[in-house]
């Protein structure tokens, strides 16, 4: 066996073994190092839907989830694999996480999460010249700027998630997925019930208006004018 070959054997072994021990025929000099991402959990469970990059991909129904903080991703992964999301029979993206999530243990969830967090944010596309930016930015700045914040990066205290990093077909997704109860309807899901509760009271149009004026704020936009006094 060739020193290249040697050496590809003991990366998918550590690969797959999470740490156990390397080829007995490969020397100490060629023994792969600390777990890179090209080796990890990521690569092994996420890359498929996610991308290497954490950009997401639209034919999969897979968010962009590069720069979401570790917290956060802890968070949604273990929602899934308690099954507070992926329940609802007709959210079928939401249903294939749940099945991975089953598959991982809390430590690969951490270090899943905590390489999501170091990728970096990939902000979400900005709206058509047409949209309707001034409608938008009233509804975020009274409906959604309180919990997500001014700049739409989330906060933890509210538990609540960056939006200005997620694609638009997802934000608007998740809005409607809400709205049916497909998600956030656990009665265990506290802050998913909030969400269920606001999205309520949104019609197709006021959530088209809110995620095109996500994309503006991902790129600058200012909601806090806009807010009622």
């Amino acid at each position: 066996m060739g020193r290249v070959s040697r050496y590809l054997v003991s990366v998918v072994v550590t690969s797959l073994l999470l740490g156990s021990c390397a080829d007995e025929g490969t020397a100490p000099a060629e023994v792969a190092p600390e777990p890179v991402t090209s080796i990890g959990i990521y690569a092994q469970v996420c890359t498929a839907c996610h991308g290497v990059n954490g950009e997401g991909k639209e034919e999969l129904f897979s968010p962009s989830i590069a720069g979401l903080p570790a917290w956060y991703g802890e968070e949604q992964l273990r929602k899934f694999r308690g099954g507070q999301r992926g329940f609802h029979p007709e959210d079928l993206p939401g249903q294939q996480m749940r099945a991975i999530s089953l598959t991982l243990t809390d430590g690969q969830i951490s270090e899943a999460a905590a390489l999501v967090a170091a990728m970096p944010m990939i902000l979400t596309e900005a709206p058509p010249a047409q949209a309707d930016l001034e409608g938008g930015r009233f509804h975020f700045a009274n409906t959604c700027m309180e919990c997500h914040r001014y700049n739409g990066m989330g906060e933890v205290v509210f538990h609540s998630s960056p939006l200005v990093s997620l694609n638009r077909s997802y934000l608007k997704r998740q809005l409607m997925n809400y709205r049916a109860g497909r998600r956030g309807a656990d009665p265990g899901d506290l802050y998913g019930q909030k969400m269920v509760e606001i999205t309520a009271r949104l019609s197709d149009e006021e959530i088209g208006r809110l995620v095109d004026y996500i994309g503006a704020l991902a790129h600058g936009d200012e909601p806090r004018g806009a807010r009622e006094k």
